[in-house]
């Protein structure tokens, strides 16, 4: 299903129905091709046409999909998702999920993006290339599933290629239900060696989810090399939750009582993008030029809560959030090797929230009310160059990045927040093939994470009758040094490779906790410096007939920040994370693709972050899927996670966590039509 890029020796061509899903081939001759990135080639058969891009990227070294479906690299979840080589402004894990490989040409991982991408996000990038539409045809997929708990996906995307003009469109909704139960002991002080009220918290509920996503885009042909393309996403969505928790007193002190708490939220985005794209001469050389604009004029929450002591509580939040950007890039391959990369970036960005809380009668914050809103405007300005040439027998491609930023806070009552800072961000990449089978990377690059501009509010929101999340308009940027070695080894139907890496963060965003007149309060705080040491170890290879097992070993040494009674201090730490993947594959029946069988693990160990403990979690999935033709396929999953605990363990206030969720299972019917 895939094949990795450079850079090592060609391998023989391989069938579509032979087990090897991901195989190392040379560089073709005359392309260019960056070392900052490992590429995979997604090869055109009805295995990778049945699977999304979600079940892609589970069989990738260094990649982790995390039972929600949310994606990690290197055991950091701070991706960008990118397609060709733009990032994705919508819901990025909803659009994964209408996307197969059918439309995908390869996957490109950047652990330790160059300079040519933003610096934010200390997690890594990875960037989908889609396939281009060259002949007069039409093509698409439609597919429908059901889970449990109660629930609905249709999904379905055409393709429709006439003289100069594609036309790609494409769509889903989902519906449905799902049940939690929780358990909280609470201890809180307030003051310091104070007497500890105690109380325990039980609870649960239904909670209902809803949307739908659609997309049109139209591309023109100019020339051969040429095309402008039009492009347009909107998003809506409502969720809402009912939960009924009981407290009761651990220690006499607490007076019990229960709560009735009902949560909706509901809002919409539309998306437009204006495209350019154009192939120079050289092979290799590209300009790509957008226009993109995006808004979510209201998106309305409520949290409404009453206690059987006969008080009440009620939260209204409405945001706003509106953005526009430019963006050029031009790639010039100059000699043998040579490649020079510049580029630019505008952005800017605005969100606004009306806040508003009312407390009556008894039971938690009697008798209070609320009402803040604020504005918040980002402008971006950016500029990168990097060249990339050879050097004897190895390749440095150096990179250096600038980026201004000016953000404003404005909120009525408050002082305004304003920042407004140039940084410089430089970036190393250098190659090197040690053998045929072996080939060395070793990287280096700065980036930064910013605040969202909704953490910088100056005023407090009511989160429950026990908790009250504070905004810092004082929370700065965290910054993170990454240096990385990447080892990676080809040798027949064995793939496997070593990734060292070190990551220096200062100003790191942590949870602090407080108690307010009882009141649990918490805010995002710079803590301090944080280092990440860490090895990911990957490897895939066949076992035994048509069974293959890949899987990584992702091993942490860290030392953290921590909050306790004395002060703040650094705490070590070693945990670790895997990802297992044991897959069997059956021989093809004609035409009809054979079954395939999968069976994943995932364990993640205890580990802390700063005032917050977490106990390790386990999660096993096993599917299989039945090809009724070439064009229709029938998958059934059931999936489990085992008990989530935390424990917040602050100078004031301890509180042990969990949460279980029931065993999911899903049965998706996928159809395909038009030439593969």
């Amino acid at each position: 299903m895939f094949v990795a890029d450079p850079p090592a020796v060609t391998a023989p061509a391989q069938r579509a129905d032979q087990l090897d899903v991901i195989e190392v081939v040379g560089t073709r001759r005359g392309q260019a091709l960056k070392i900052d990135r490992r590429t995979y080639q997604v090869q055109q058969t009805p295995h990778s046409r049945q699977k999304d891009a979600i079940q892609l990227l589970r069989g990738l070294p260094a990649v982790t999909v995390s039972p929600d479906d949310s994606i990690a690299l290197l055991g950091s979840s701070n991706v960008r998702i990118f397609v060709d080589g733009r990032p994705y402004l919508g819901d990025s894990t909803q659009f994964l999920r209408t996307l197969h490989g059918s439309d995908v040409e390869r996957i490109e991982i950047m652990t330790n993006p160059s300079a040519q991408y933003s610096a934010e996000g200390s997690a890594g990038i990875i960037n989908f290339v889609l396939r281009k539409t060259q002949a007069r045809r039409v093509s698409g997929t439609v597919s429908g599933e059901i889970r449990t708990p109660p629930a609905g996906h249709i999904e379905g995307s055409v393709k429709f290629k006439k003289g100069k003009w594609t036309l790609e469109v494409a769509g889903e909704a989902e519906s449905g239900r799902g049940r939690s139960t929780y358990g909280k002991v609470r201890s809180i002080e307030r003051v310091p060696g104070g007497q500890a009220i105690v109380d325990e918290e039980r609870g649960g509920g239904p909670s209902h989810e809803h949307s739908a996503y659609g997309s049109a885009k139209v591309t023109y042909d100019i020339e051969p090399k040429t095309s402008i393309s039009a492009n347009v996403i909107g998003i809506s969505y409502n969720d809402n939750s009912l939960n009924r928790g009981h407290f009761r007193a651990v220690t006499p002190d607490f007076a019990p009582f229960d709560e009735h708490q009902m949560y909706a939220t509901s809002g919409g985005f539309l998306i437009g993008e204006l495209a350019l794209d154009h192939k120079g001469s050289r092979d290799g050389e590209t300009l790509t030029a957008s226009l993109t604009a995006s808004r979510n004029p209201r998106q309305p929450e409520t949290d409404s809560s009453e206690f059987s002591t006969g008080g009440s509580l009620f939260t209204e939040r409405v945001k706003g959030f509106y953005e526009q950007k430019g963006q050029v890039d031009w790639q010039h391959p100059m000699g043998k090797g040579q490649i020079l990369s510049l580029g630019g970036v505008w952005d800017r960005s605005k969100i606004t929230e009306r806040y508003h809380f009312t407390g009556t009668g008894t039971g938690g914050l009697p008798g209070f009310t609320a009402a803040h809103q604020f504005a918040g405007v980002d402008d971006r300005l950016s500029a990168y160059a990097t060249f990339q040439q050879p050097v004897g027998s190895w390749t440095v491609m150096p990179g250096l990045r600038i980026e201004r930023d000016n953000r404003r806070i404005s909120s009525l009552g408050h002082p305004d927040v304003t920042v407004d800072r140039t940084d410089v961000f430089p970036t190393l990449h250098i190659d090197h093939a040690l053998s045929k089978e072996i080939n060395l990377t070793l990287s280096y690059s700065k980036r930064i994470d910013r605040p969202e501009l909704n953490e910088l509010r100056p005023y407090a929101v009511v989160e429950d009758v026990l908790n009250v999340k504070q905004g810092n308009p004082h929370l700065q940027n965290q910054s993170t040094d990454a240096y990385e070695v990447n080892l990676h080894y080809h040798r027949g139907k064995l793939d496997g490779g070593v990734i060292l890496y070190d990551r220096e963060t200062s100003r790191l965003w942590s949870t602090a906790y407080t108690v307010v007149d009882g009141i649990n309060v918490f805010s995002q705080v710079n803590s301090g410096h944080s280092r990440d040491s860490g090895a990911e170890i990957d490897l895939s290879t066949p076992v035994a007939g048509r069974v293959k097992v890949s899987g990584n070993v992702n091993l942490f040494d860290q030392r953290v920040p921590v909050d306790s009674a004395a002060g703040r201090a650094t705490a070590e730490q070693f945990r670790f994370t895997t990802n297992t993947t044991l897959e069997w594959d059956g021989p093809d029946r004609g035409d009809r693709p054979g079954d395939v069988a999968q069976l994943q693990w995932m364990y993640n160990s205890p580990y802390r972050q700063f005032d917050i403990r977490y106990s390790a979690w386990n999660w096993l999935s096993l599917s299989y899927t039945h090809s009724f033709g070439h064009t229709l396929a029938l998958t059934g999953t059931a999936n489990y996670q085992s008990l989530n605990r935390h424990y917040l363990d602050a100078p004031l206030v301890q509180e042990r966590f969990w949460v279980r969720r029931p065993v999911e299972f899903k049965l998706k019917l996928l159809k395909t039509f038009g030439k593969p």
